[in-house]
C-alpha cells in the first residue's frame, strides 16, 4: 500500500534527532526479540526493528513491543501509544492495549516519503522508559525520469553535443533511484549514442556517453526509457552553421524597483543568411552583483526564431543586466539593461504557471496601468499563511510584510474554449480598510491565446486586476451598492457620484447604474453596459469595467472607474483616465458584437490585523 494524498495531508513534521543520541537510544532499547524472563520493570521492542520499507508504503512487520512488570511477567490491559519520532508518515491504531503475554502490536507503520531512517517510540501507561523503533527507508519504483545535463541543447550538424546527456531517475516521491537500466534511442535520423544503455548509480543517474548529430541540419530527438515504462525526450538543433543571435526586444528600459521588467528580454536566433531557427536553447545570465531576479533563465527559440526567460524582476539594487548567449557557440553576447525606481503603489505579480513572453508582458502592463492610478501607498500587511490558501491551492507558503499587494498569476485549463474566462479577486484583505493584500488571477489557457490573438489581452486582464484590487469584490463589505439583486443595482460611492455629472451618458435613472443582466460575476459587480438591454441601447457601452469585451474595439477605464477606486480607500490620479465624456450612443451604433466576460470573482478568505494575527473570513 502506498500513500494517497489525503495520507500525506496528514503527514507529522519531520523531528531531527543527532545520529548521536539515536544510536545511544537505538543501542539500548531496540531489540527485536524477547528480553527473557527476570526483565525488569518496563518496555522492550518484539518485533519490526531494522527492516527495510518502501517509501510511503506500510512496513511488513508491524512493530511490537512488550510490556513488564517489575518480577519480568508481562503486564496484560496495559495501554500503550505509538508515536512518529522521525521521518514523518502515519500510524494507523497507535493506542493499543497489550494482550495476554503483554504485548501490544501497532496496527500499520505508513513510513514517510523521505529516503532514510524513520524511527517511532512507544510508552506504555505507569511504566517508565520508552522503546525506539527504526525502519530503513528505501526508494519506490522508477516513475520518472529527468534531465541532468540541459534536456534542450544545440550543435553544429553532424558534431558531437557537449556535455554528454545525463539523465537522473526517481521515484513517485521524487527520490533518486539506483540500479535502475535505461535504454538510449536515438529517433529517425537523429545521430548515434555511445551507450545505447547505462544502470543509475548511488545517485540515480546515468549517461549516453556520447550523442553525435544526424549530419542533415534540423531537429534531433533521444529518448531515454526504463524498463517499466517512464521516458524522457532529449532534444537537439542540429545547425548548419554557427547561429547568431541579436535582440529583438529593447536593450535598454526603464522600470521599478522590485518589480518585473517591462518587457521581458528577447533574442533573435538566425542562421548566417538571416533565416530565423527555432528550436534552439538560448541561456539568459544575471550580471554579477545587485539583487535583481531571473526565471526560466533557458529559453527555447519559437518558430519565428525568437527567444526569452520567463522572468526578470528588478530587486531594490537601481539597475541589473542580462545576457543571452548559446552554449557551446559563439553566437552574443546579446546584452540588456534595466533600471527602476521606487513605486508608490507596488503590485508584485508573481507567475505560478509558465507563460509566453506576450502573456507576461500583458500582465506587468495591466499592472503598471494600476500603479500609475493608485499614487500612495497603503498600510502595509504582515501576511504569514500555509501553502495552498490563495491562488486554487497553488499559492506557497507566505511569510512576509507586503506593502500594497501581491497577486498570483495562473494560466491553466478551466473548462475548454468559450465558457469560463477565468475567476479573480482577492484572498487576504487588511480589516478595517478591507483593501487586499493578497489576491489571485486565473484564466482557462483554453481562452487565453485568443484574448492575444485578438489584442484583447492587456484590457482583459487590466480589468481582472481590478477585481483583485477590490472593484465589484468588497463593495458590499463596505457599503458602496444599494438594490443588488434587483432590476436596479447601484453604486453609491461618495466620489463616484461626484464625477457622474461629468460623464453626462444622457441617462436620467439613479445613479451610477450597475449591470442588472447576466450571472452573478457579471451583474451588481459591473458598470450597466445597456440602459436597455434588449434593445442594446448603450450606456457605459464599452468602459473597460463593464463585464462585456468586444474585439477590436478600444475599451477605456473612466474617470467612473477611477473615482470607484478612491471609494474603496485609495489615493488616484483621474489624469491617467481615457477620454469618456458626452453622449456617446451614436458613437457606440458601429460598435461589433460584445462578449460576455463570463467570469467568475473570488471573495478573501481571510484578513489580517494591524497586530499581524491571521484571520479567516467565514464562507
Amino acid at each position: 500500500m502506498t500513500l494517497t494524498q489525503s495520507m500525506l495531508s496528514q503527514f507529522r513534521r519531520r523531528i531531527a534527532v543527532p545520529v548521536a543520541a539515536l544510536l545511544l537510544v537505538f543501542g539500548s532499547a531496540c531489540r527485536s526479540t524477547d528480553d527473557g524472563p527476570g526483565s525488569p520493570l518496563g518496555v522492550s521492542v518484539v518485533a519490526g526493528a531494522n527492516q527495510s520499507v518502501l517509501v510511503g508504503s506500510i512496513a511488513s512487520i508491524s512493530p511490537s513491543v512488550k510490556v513488564r512488570d517489575a518480577s519480568g511477567n508481562g503486564l496484560v490491559g496495559t495501554s500503550v501509544h505509538f508515536s512518529i519520532v522521525s521521518g514523518g508518515g502515519i500510524l494507523i491504531g497507535d493506542s493499543v492495549v497489550t494482550n495476554a503475554q503483554g504485548i501490544a502490536t501497532l496496527g500499520e507503520w505508513i513510513v514517510g516519503t523521505a529516503v532514510g531512517v524513520d524511527s517511532l517510540s512507544a510508552t506504555a501507561t505507569g511504566v517508565p522508559g520508552t522503546a525506539y523503533i527504526v525502519a530503513n527507508t528505501i526508494p519506490g519504483n522508477p516513475t520518472t525520469i529527468v534531465a541532468v545535463s540541459a534536456q534542450a541543447v544545440a550543435a553544429l550538424a553532424g558534431h558531437t553535443v557537449s556535455p554528454a546527456p545525463v539523465v537522473e531517475v526517481h521515484d513517485a516521491y521524487g527520490n533518486r533511484v539506483s540500479g535502475v537500466t535505461v535504454t538510449f534511442t536515438p529517433g529517425t535520423n537523429s545521430g548515434l549514442v555511445g551507450n545505447t544503455t547505462g544502470v543509475t548509480n548511488a545517485v540515480g543517474q546515468t549517461s549516453a556517453g556520447s550523442w553525435t548529430l544526424s549530419a542533415t541540419p534540423g531537429t534531433d530527438t533521444l529518448t531515454a526509457r526504463t524498463s517499466n515504462g517512464p521516458s524522457l525526450a532529449l532534444i537537439a538543433q542540429g545547425l548548419a552553421s554557427q547561429p547568431t543571435l541579436a535582440a529583438a526586444s529593447p536593450t535598454t528600459q526603464a522600470g521599478y524597483l522590485q518589480f518585473p521588467v517591462t518587457q521581458v528580454p528577447r533574442v533573435l536566433v538566425s542562421d548566417g543568411t538571416g533565416k530565423p531557427i527555432p528550436n534552439v536553447p538560448v541561456t539568459f545570465v544575471l550580471a554579477a552583483g545587485g539583487d535583481a531576479t531571473l526565471t526560466g533563465a533557458v529559453g527555447i527559440s519559437d518558430s519565428t526564431g525568437v527567444a526569452s526567460p520567463q522572468d526578470w524582476r528588478l530587486g531594490q539594487v537601481p539597475s541589473s543586466t542580462v545576457t543571452a548567449t548559446v552554449a557551446g557557440f559563439t553566437a552574443g553576447p546579446v546584452t540588456f539593461q534595466a533600471t527602476g525606481t521606487a513605486a508608490a503603489f507596488l503590485i508584485d505579480v508573481r507567475f505560478l504557471t509558465p507563460l509566453n513572453a506576450t502573456q507576461r508582458d500583458g500582465f506587468v502592463a495591466a499592472a503598471r496601468r494600476w500603479m500609475g492610478i493608485i499614487t500612495a501607498p497603503i498600510t502595509a500587511a504582515q501576511v504569514t499563511l500555509p501553502a495552498g490558501e490563495c491562488a486554487n491551492g497553488l499559492s506557497p507558503a507566505m511569510n512576509e510584510v507586503v506593502p500594497a499587494v501581491v497577486i498570483y498569476a495562473i494560466v491553466t485549463y478551466i473548462d475548454g474554449p468559450g465558457n469560463i474566462l477565468g475567476s479573480s479577486g482577492p484572498c487576504v484583505q487588511r480589516s478595517g480598510s478591507q483593501l487586499p493584500a493578497v489576491g489571485q488571477m486565473r484564466f482557462d489557457i483554453s481562452d487565453f491565446a485568443a484574448l492575444q490573438t485578438n489584442g484583447e489581452l492587456v484590457p482583459v486582464v487590466t480589468h481582472e486586476m481590478a477585481h483583485v484590487l477590490g472593484y465589484g469584490t468588497i463593495w458590499t463589505q463596505l457599503a458602496l451598492t444599494q438594490g443588488t439583486g434587483t432590476s436596479d443595482p447601484i453604486f453609491t460611492g461618495t466620489n463616484a457620484l461626484a464625477v457622474w455629472p461629468l460623464v453626462t451618458l444622457g441617462y436620467g435613472g439613479r445613479p451610477v447604474p450597475l449591470e442588472n443582466q447576466g450571472p452573478a460575476g457579471t451583474r451588481d459587480v459591473h458598470w450597466r453596459k445597456y440602459v436597455d438591454a434588449e434593445d442594446k441601447i448603450p450606456l457605459f457601452g464599452p468602459e473597460l469595467m463593464t463585464g462585456y469585451i468586444t474585439a477590436g474595439v478600444f475599451a477605456p477605464l473612466s474617470r467612473m472607474t477611477i473615482a470607484s477606486m478612491q471609494d474603496l480607500g485609495y489615493q488616484v490620479d483621474y489624469s491617467k483616465a481615457d477620454a469618456f465624456a458626452g453622449d456617446l450612443r451614436a458613437a457606440q451604433s458601429n460598435f461589433g458584437v460584445p462578449t460576455l466576460l463570463n467570469e467568475t470573482l473570488d471573495r478573501p478568505r481571510w484578513e489580517v490585523t494591524p497586530a499581524r494575527q491571521m484571520r479567516r473570513i467565514a464562507p
